[in-house]
């Protein structure tokens, strides 16, 4: 069976071979200790199943409704959910993607057919990513809202939406089978607290929850709650943060020569390069046998991958 790998853990030079923000998350957060003692009283008593303050915040920043929003524990648990809840069906996903789905699909003995990224639309049942990892390939508003409309569902992963545009949220509808996976683990910089989001139509949502309680009603601690909500109440602390990355996204895609909207470059390398940047304390992700992802970092590192990069060259 297959298994995750993830990235190479590094204790000392620049990692940049996991998706993680490279930015700190919202200032709110230095208040970790007021938050913990105004939830002293609460530590007795099991979470709310429901994450009902949470789901407040989410439906009032993305204008949703509340019946339209499911917690999970980080997106994977929501992916998780997802594929148990369509095992039944022929599901299509894409070729060099998130490994989580094939392995999802390989657990619950799901028959998935491997498209390529770019062709998927022309398939009933697909789960993709936009942007797509680690290739960083991406579709475009207009030809994705014709798929929407179309009666088979859609499940958009938007672990990195919100560096490319806020995705298609708000083309949730009572009948039609957009489901969008979210997470506040990329852009919010909050990946160890692990919240993860689904949104979709309220019996979508509801069977979700079905599964949930059939496997543990506590998924997400008091904490980790409180966490999630002053981060999103700072959402102008992630438009600061995003258009940072932004800015250096353009640099790396102009010495790349990429068009890539995640927060990362993809890029067709070989090991000899890997081994390089690796021996200058550079930590990449190395996909296969030659694609390489970098995290986009900040700006005195990028000056550094520059510098090294003439070099190698």
């Amino acid at each position: 069976m297959n298994k995750y790998i993830p990235g190479e853990r590094c204790f000392y030079g620049y990692k940049l071979n996991t998706n993680e923000n490279i930015f700190s998350s919202s200032k709110n957060c230095f208040f970790l200790l007021k938050i913990i003692s105004k939830n002293f009283n609460k530590f007795k008593f099991y979470p709310n199943s429901e994450n009902l303050h949470l789901i407040k915040i989410i439906s009032k920043i993305y204008n949703l409704n509340e019946n339209n929003i499911f917690i999970s524990n980080g997106s994977d648990e929501g992916l998780f959910f997802l594929f148990l809840l369509f095992k039944n069906f022929k599901i299509k996903i894409p070729k060099k993607s998130y490994p989580f789905y094939k392995i999802y699909s390989n657990f619950f003995k799901i028959y998935t057919k491997e498209v390529n990224y770019k062709n998927i639309l022309k398939y009933k049942h697909i789960i993709f990513p936009n942007p797509n990892s680690p290739s960083g390939d991406f579709y475009k508003n207009k030809i994705l809202l014709k798929k929407i409309k179309k009666k088979n569902f859609i499940i958009i992963d938007e672990a990195y939406s919100e560096f490319y545009n806020l995705g298609f949220k708000k083309k949730i509808k009572k009948k039609n089978n957009l489901i969008i996976v979210n997470t506040l683990s990329k852009a919010f910089s909050i990946a160890g607290i692990r919240i993860g989001f689904i949104f979709s139509n309220n019996k979508i949502i509801n069977k979700i929850k079905y599964l949930k309680q059939c496997f543990n009603s506590y998924t997400i601690d008091i904490i980790s709650n409180s966490i999630a909500i002053e981060c999103l109440k700072d959402i102008n602390f992630l438009f600061y943060n995003i258009q940072k990355i932004n800015y250096l996204k353009i640099l790396f895609n102009f010495i790349f020569k990429k068009n890539q909207k995640g927060n990362f470059i993809c890029l067709k390398k070989k090991i000899d390069f890997y081994i390089f940047f690796k021996k200058k304390n550079f930590f990449f992700r190395f996909f296969l046998k030659n694609i390489l992802r970098i995290t986009i970092s900040k700006y005195k590192i990028f000056l550094l991958i520059l510098i090294n990069l003439k070099k190698w060259s």
